[in-house]
């Protein structure tokens, strides 16, 4: 990793304590931007984008199936660091997060609650 970017997390990492930040969120900040730095090693974290910070989260979304709340955790660091250490212009990242997916719950077939039901050997059991 370019070693500005060490330097440029040591600054977050104490802003973020002296602003009271949770232990928690110093941790899961540094360690984001920890990653983009890796990533984009070959670049100054200066000059990575915002185009950059996107095609990272299609990176991290297609390679470990990352969902909604990694994707805004990655935003949500991006921001918090450009804001506030390099202090330079930054969309707010919302436009950024996925979709949050709405799947149904897995349900029990008939034959399911059937069996389930005829599996219980206890008669008080299979009043309730």
């Amino acid at each position: 990793m370019n070693p500005k970017a060490e330097g440029l997390l040591l600054k977050a990492s104490e802003y973020l304590t002296a602003k009271n930040y949770s232990p928690r969120t110093v941790r899961n900040y540094t360690a984001e931007m920890r990653f983009i730095f890796s990533y984009y090693h070959q670049k100054d974290p200066v000059q990575i984008t915002q185009d950059d910070i996107i095609s990272y989260l299609n990176f991290i979304k297609k390679q470990f199936g990352s969902g909604y709340d990694k994707c805004r955790m990655v935003a949500q660091a991006c921001s918090f660091f450009y804001k506030n250490i390099l202090r330079v212009p930054y969309v707010v990242p919302s436009a950024f997060y996925p979709r949050r997916e709405f799947k149904l719950p897995n349900i029990l077939s008939e034959e399911q609650v059937k069996h389930l039901l005829d599996s219980t050997a206890n008669p008080k059991h299979r009043a309730s």
